[in-house]
C-alpha cells in the first residue's frame, strides 16, 4: 500500500518570460502589477487621511512599511532605511490609537511620515526585479509568522501603562 502525501500539493511557478523574470524589473512586464499595488496602498493612506480608514487599511500600510523595510535589509533602497522606519513608527502610533479609541486618526507628522515612506517603498518598487519582490514578501511572511523583529501594537500598549 502507498503511503499518502504529508504534504499539500503546489505546482511550480512556470515563467512565461523568463528573462524577463529574472533580469527584467517591475516597470516592464508587471508594470500592471505594480501599478495596482501602488493603487491600493495610495488609496488607504488617502482614505485614512480624510478620516474613513479603516483597520484594514492601515494592515495594508503596515505591510507596505513592512516589505519597504525588508528590502532595505536586502539592500535594495538602503538609503531610504530612516525615511522607512519613521513610516513603521508613525504606523505604531496611529494602531495604538486605533485599538484606545477605535478610530483611525493621523496626525500631521505622522501622515507626512507614512507618506513619504509610500513614496521610498514605490521607488524601490519601481527599480527592483519581480524574483526581489518574491523574496521580501517571503521574508517578512516568515517574520510575521515566528514573530522576528515585530511589534505587537497591544504589547505597546501594556508597556505604557506599567
Amino acid at each position: 500500500m502507498k503511503k499518502p502525501r504529508n504534504k499539500k500539493y503546489r505546482p511550480k511557478y512556470v515563467a512565461r518570460n523568463v528573462l524577463s523574470t529574472i533580469f527584467g524589473g517591475m516597470s516592464g512586464d508587471h508594470a500592471e502589477h505594480l501599478r495596482t499595488i501602488q493603487i491600493r496602498n495610495h488609496r488607504a493612506l488617502a482614505e485614512m487621511a480624510q478620516g474613513r480608514g479603516t483597520r484594514e487599511q492601515w494592515d495594508e500600510l503596515v505591510g507596505a512599511a513592512n516589505m519597504a523595510n525588508v528590502m532595505c535589509e536586502q539592500g535594495i533602497g538602503n538609503e531610504y532605511r530612516a525615511i522607512t522606519i519613521a513610516a513603521r513608527d508613525a504606523l505604531l502610533e496611529v494602531g495604538k490609537r486605533i485599538v484606545k479609541t477605535e478610530r483611525v486618526i493621523l496626525k500631521g507628522d505622522e501622515l507626512n511620515a507614512i507618506r513619504e515612506g509610500l513614496l521610498c517603498h514605490d521607488a524601490q518598487l519601481e527599480n527592483v526585479r519581480a524574483i526581489d519582490v518574491e523574496r521580501a514578501c517571503r521574508e517578512v511572511e516568515r517574520r510575521v509568522r515566528h514573530r522576528i523583529n515585530s511589534t505587537s501594537v497591544h504589547r505597546e500598549i501594556a508597556l505604557e501603562t506599567a
